[in-house]
């Protein structure tokens, strides 16, 4: 069995591609990905999606990243998106003209619409989301958030420590993707065969290969504590920064053409209304 879960898990990478998008400020970054992300979630038509679509395509254009590769890392979401679309279409309450209906399960051009709606926000907030990845490098994503949840420090929140925390666990990703998929292709080679036997016998199997990953996990954790505390890390109190984040027209002009985009999300969602 070929297993290559490095190959198509692509989440939280960085690609340096020099593109106008890599080169705006990281605080740019988040907060058009946030608006984005918010107008979507409020998005309720078509004609909404289909102008978050249009910013998507803007974005996939100006980042210059292979859309092969955007497509990549939601081969592994296929299934899940499968069974959102299901749940959407068979479960939707009170449908109006249903063309098949047996108790709780239906099947009408409601559910349907549903489906197909959820499925689109899904994969418009995936991608937003991977893209943002794509095009930051995660020290300046550190940099960026910290400097934009600057103001709880004064509620006392520990920001550093939050963000710190946020870096190592999206570090920590492709660290444990490439380990389980050396103990599967270890398994593998002796022998084992994840995709024969009952679902019982798949889960033993699965759960033979999650114990060591889960042991490793925690022993690179107890690794990484000790060199921090070797180095005297005591967060972010009276640490300076390698650089300063500073806003350029640039970011000021992509910052307008999100506001420009989100607004007509909402205007496209009223008008179909």
């Amino acid at each position: 069995m070929a297993v290559e879960f490095s190959r198509n898990i692509t989440f939280g990478q960085y690609l340096d591609l020099g593109s106008p998008i890599h080169r705006l400020d990281p605080r740019t970054k988040i907060v058009g990905t946030g608006l984005l992300m918010f107008a979507l979630l409020t998005a309720r038509t078509f004609p909404a999606l289909g102008v978050a679509l249009l910013s998507a395509i803007l974005v996939q254009v100006l980042a210059r990243i292979p859309l092969g590769y955007t497509l990549r890392g939601m081969r592994l979401l296929f299934t899940t998106m499968l069974i959102i679309f299901s749940l959407q279409v068979f479960f939707f309450a009170n449908p109006r003209d249903p063309w098949w209906q047996w108790g709780i399960l239906s099947l009408s051009w409601d559910g349907l619409r549903q489906g197909l709606l959820t499925l689109s926000r899904v994969l418009l907030l995936y991608y937003f989301t991977s893209t943002l990845m794509f095009t930051t490098a995660l020290m300046d994503l550190a940099d960026g958030m910290e400097v934009l949840l600057d103001p709880l420090k004064r509620l006392r929140v520990p920001v550093n420590e939050l963000v710190m925390t946020f870096v190592i666990a999206l570090k920590f990703v492709p660290l444990l993707v490439a380990e389980l998929e050396r103990l599967i292709k270890a398994r593998a080679a002796r022998g084992e065969r994840f995709n024969q036997g009952s679902i019982v016998e798949r889960g033993r199997k699965v759960g033979a290969v999650l114990i060591p990953l889960f042991v490793n996990a925690l022993s690179r954790a107890e690794v990484l504590t000790t060199a921090m505390n070797a180095r005297c890390y005591r967060g972010g109190q009276g640490r300076t920064k390698r650089r300063l984040l500073r806003m350029r027209p640039a970011d000021w002009l992509a910052l307008t053409v999100v506001v420009a985009f989100v607004t007509a999300i909402f205007a496209a969602g009223r008008l179909a209304l």
